[in-house]
């Protein structure tokens, strides 16, 4: 069980952690998710709608419910083939870069590793997709 003490530094440590707080800082934070457009929803994006259904009909040839399997992974898959594409250019861009500085490197390193948390989560759900259609 938490005690009293515990909770009211919890609760102290919330307030300090409430994310921007100016105008500018809520602006800049609110547009984070649509900056390389990982972080949106492919199924809401109708320019990957045919890509989705090509691979899903690819995968499944058999019931409803296989197809709504195959989906899942079709989105799945596209995502992380648009995550390697980001990565590959972000690369490129730095490797052929004229002035190579240690600064480029840095930033090249800290978008790889923002990039590496969507990367994790489309593999997961690449794989669970994998996982329920070997169940059906």
């Amino acid at each position: 069980m938490t005690s009293d003490q515990q909770i009211a530094a919890n609760q102290n440590n919330a307030q300090k952690s409430t994310g921007p707080r100016s105008k500018a800082g809520r602006e800049v934070s609110s547009r984070n998710s649509v900056r390389h457009r990982l972080a949106i929803d492919i199924r809401s994006d109708p320019a990957f709608y045919d890509d989705i259904e090509k691979l899903a009909d690819a995968v499944s040839k058999g019931t409803q419910i296989v197809r709504t399997r195959a989906r899942e992974f079709a989105e799945a898959e596209i995502n992380v083939w648009r995550i390697q594409d980001v990565r590959a250019s972000l690369l490129e861009k730095h490797y052929f870069a004229t002035a190579a500085s240690p600064d480029g490197l840095v930033e090249l390193n800290e978008n790889l590793v923002k990039l590496e948390r969507y990367e994790r989560r489309a593999f997961s759900r690449r794989n669970r997709a994998l996982r329920a259609l070997r169940g059906v």
